[in-house]
């Protein structure tokens, strides 16, 4: 009974640790007004298939936490009094693609500069911060997935990136430019790349195309 709750308990992780960073929640995330701002710390992230991610925070002024912060009320500096903020289609630009998410720094692009591509012709900048990937949802339980997670021509990461407008925003690699200083051109920033969209059939064609299984088959037991 332990080892099948062990199981069950690394199976599924909703929730996620977040590196500790003090944040600032637009009040109107709990009912307040939209122009106000709460000293709180990031705590950890939850996902729901189909949802933007809820963030955690610790709140300063209550010692109280809130887990039901949505990303486009999570600032990483408190920005004036008249800022427009950024309405959360803009800010998390695809919902979560399963309940079951991990976390990771791309360690060799941490905090580069980075140019957003929100649509519609707004172009936004930042800095990347962190990621974070859905996973088949209870993985290895015996339970099927009925998600995207698993289809590469629908699976996204979430990346992070700190607005300079003081706002998170969500965004998968295909809208993003990583902008290392020391070796991105401006023509490479411009450049549109003419990458296919991944597809499961052709992966598939690509496995069934090798004459064997990877490795040598006479070593088979």
């Amino acid at each position: 009974m332990g080892d099948a709750c062990e199981r069950k308990r690394k199976g599924r992780m909703r929730n996620v640790n977040l590196p500790k960073a003090r944040v600032y929640v637009r009040k109107d995330a709990w009912g307040g007004p939209d122009n106000e701002w709460e000293k709180a710390w990031l705590v950890s992230v939850r996902a729901l298939r189909n949802r933007p991610l809820c963030f955690q925070v610790w709140v300063d002024d209550y010692a109280a936490c809130y887990d039901k912060v949505p990303p486009h009320c999570i600032y990483w500096f408190e920005p004036e009094s008249e800022h427009k903020p950024l309405p959360l289609h803009k800010i998390q630009m695809w919902e979560c693609l399963s309940g079951d998410i991990e976390l990771f720094v791309k360690a060799q692009l941490q905090d580069v500069p980075m140019v957003v591509n929100m649509g519609g012709g707004k172009i936004a900048q930042g800095h990347y911060w962190f990621t974070l990937d859905c996973m088949p949802e209870k993985q290895g339980l015996g339970y099927m997935d009925v998600g995207d997670s698993e289809l590469l021509e629908e699976h996204k990461e979430m990346n992070v990136v700190k607005l300079t407008n003081g706002q998170i925003a969500v965004y998968p690699n295909n809208r993003l430019k990583w902008c290392p200083m020391s070796l991105v051109t401006e023509d490479a920033i411009k450049k549109i790349p003419d990458w296919k969209v991944a597809e499961n059939a052709q992966w598939d064609d690509w496995w069934l195309d090798s004459e064997e299984l990877l490795g040598d088959a006479d070593w088979a037991y």
